[in-house]
């Protein structure tokens, strides 16, 4: 996508006139601006913001908004991390309203400037169904990618990151990645509306690795976690101790895959389930048919690659099963 030469055009987007259409016509306009970039291109962008669009018009009757903002954290490195934070309001005032749930979005290779994980924020912040006062929800950068450079076609610069990130050390752990999930945790924990005892995770592709690492952390306070499509190739390199065996953090854990997901084998999903019960977690798997990589983004209709597409189908199964186990372990 030519981040200066987007023809997406805000207006072309204009949802309703409530506080409930302001963030989305504020990210129309940033995608327009190019900085940073949201989206591979404009059929993705046009895409989302169509899906955006209906989604806000569902929720007419609701009395929560969001209000959004960048929020920059670091690692144990001290190296700068980019994330975005979605809190409830009503009437589009930025009053915080305390003691709510705490959720946490990790992205997917595209990295974390991404209009599709802004949407998802989006909604879940005002799903008052599953969450009936709200939730403070923060996307999560584990790149250090402040301006969108995860979207280029060159992926020489994210394949040297995610080989420190992704791939374990001869002790088979993955500390930088650690580093950065705890660092988030802790963003999210220490804010003034978040109850810091109730967290939950959800990771889109690349965002199952962080679940995974999560799952062998002593971590109290994350009750929740769900993958979509998520990748644990990883899975079977991690060496698990007495000490994590005898892990009490314990927490709901839900995998929705595609079976048609050839970067998700059958094999990494049994043995991610495996991992995460013999850590104590409650894990259950939805492996769903006719289903490919990224079944939850419906910009993947505009994907050559034939590995990917949008289910629409297995997207609304997954996406009710994850929101009965948010609701379950949050509220």
């Amino acid at each position: 996508m030519s981040t200066h030469n987007s023809k997406t055009n805000s207006n072309e987007h204009e949802a309703p006139h409530h506080a409930g259409a302001k963030l989305l016509l504020e990210t129309a306009s940033s995608i327009c601006s190019g900085n940073p970039r949201l989206a591979k291109d404009e059929d993705y962008a046009s895409e989302i913001l169509s899906a955006w669009k209906s989604d806000v018009n569902a929720r007419m009757h609701t009395t929560l908004t969001s209000i959004a903002k960048p929020i920059v954290y670091r690692d144990a490195n001290d190296s700068p991390l980019y994330g975005y934070l979605y809190r409830p309001s009503h009437n589009n005032q930025d009053v915080p309203i305390k003691n709510l749930p705490g959720l946490i979005i990790f992205h997917t290779g595209a990295g974390p400037q991404d209009i599709f994980l802004r949407w998802k924020a989006d909604t879940l912040v005002t799903d008052t169904e599953t969450f009936p006062n709200g939730v403070v929800v923060l996307i999560a950068d584990i790149l250090g990618d402040e301006t969108g450079w995860a979207w280029d076609t060159d992926r020489s610069r994210y394949e040297k990151i995610a080989s420190i990130l992704l791939v374990p050390d001869e002790n088979g752990e993955r500390n930088m990645l650690q580093s950065r999930v705890r660092a988030v945790v802790e963003t999210l924990r220490i804010q003034p509306d978040v109850d810091p005892t109730r967290i939950g995770i959800v990771g889109f592709c690349l965002g199952g690795h962080p679940i995974l690492e999560l799952g062998r952390m002593p971590d109290i306070s994350v009750k929740a976690m769900v993958s979509f499509h998520g990748v644990f190739v990883s899975v079977h390199k991690f060496q698990m101790t007495e000490a994590d065996a005898k892990n009490d953090s314990t927490c709901q854990v839900l995998i929705c895959t595609g079976k048609d997901d050839p970067f998700v084998p059958k094999e990494d999903v049994i043995a991610a389930k495996d991992l995460f019960e013999r850590l104590g977690h409650h894990c259950t798997t939805i492996s769903f048919e006719d289903t490919k990589h990224g079944f939850t983004n419906p910009a993947q209709r505009f994907n050559t690659n034939p590995a990917f597409d949008f289910n629409e189908d297995s997207y609304r199964s997954a996406w009710t099963a994850m929101c009965n186990v948010l609701k379950d372990a949050l509220t």
